[in-house]
């Protein structure tokens, strides 16, 4: 019963969303405004808005102008319930709530950025202040468990190190290498690893990254890469493979 609440609540949020990936990035209201048709713009009414099923109801044809509906719509609501249901089942209750808003919010990061290369600072900042309050009120809330001296000190000396490497490239061949808002999202999550944990997420954040050149790339020298996208997706498996080997061994 537990696990379904959580897959109904995630899905909820999958649809919130995808409210905040469209409307984010054109600065527009995400909690008054009616939803509206993407093609014609004619307000969606209810039985049409709910997450997932109406998408499977109306055979991904609105109903209002009979254009087909962004399959985003319907992957993002089940990919949040997904994680939702995944968390009630790896982590205890108050762990599976925590760690589910922090997904919630680095899904927004991964989708945005991939699209936008925009990485809004409320995100980052939510990041980095959860991270070290949770250490400070209860560390169990957090899967890795880490003290506030190891929070603190990985959140400040990750974002020194790539502040630093950000400004190094911008001097030397004068290229962004990095966004302020890599940098932030780096120190964030730095707060929610640890140390340890954070050499990993550099490493698998690379790599994903490398392939996304390696199949995306172009000759194109404004050819940007992801990387808050390559750090969310990290830092998920990264919390999802850790805690599940803790499970089986």
């Amino acid at each position: 019963m537990l696990e379904f609440s959580f897959f109904i609540v995630g899905l909820l949020f999958g649809s919130f969303a995808n409210v905040c990936i469209l409307r984010l990035p054109k600065d527009k209201d995400v909690f008054f405004l009616k939803s509206k048709c993407f093609n014609c713009e004619k307000e969606i009414l209810w039985k049409n808005n709910i997450p997932l099923l109406s998408y499977l109801n109306l055979a991904g044809i609105s109903e209002c102008c009979k254009k087909k509906i962004s399959l985003q719509y319907p992957i993002i609501e089940l990919t949040m319930a997904l994680l939702f249901l995944i968390n009630s089942i790896l982590f205890e209750t108050s762990q599976a709530f925590v760690m589910s808003i922090i997904f919630f919010i680095l899904l927004l990061i991964i989708v945005i950025d991939f699209y936008e290369r925009i990485i809004f600072d409320f995100m980052n900042y939510f990041l980095i202040i959860s991270g070290i309050s949770v250490s400070i009120i209860n560390p169990k809330l957090n899967p890795e468990n880490i003290t506030i001296l190891n929070s603190a000190v990985t959140c400040i000396v990750s974002f020194v190190f790539f502040y630093f490497l950000k400004e190094l490239f911008k001097k030397k061949k004068n290229i962004e290498a990095l966004g302020m808002g890599d940098v932030y999202l780096i120190a964030g999550l730095g707060a929610w690893l640890g140390f340890e944990k954070f050499c990993y997420i550099l490493s698998i954040s690379s790599i994903i990254g490398i392939l996304y050149y390696l199949f995306r790339g172009n000759n194109d020298k404004n050819f940007e890469i992801p990387y808050g996208s390559a750090l969310g997706v990290s830092f998920i498996l990264l919390v999802y493979s850790d805690n599940f080997l803790h499970i089986i061994t």
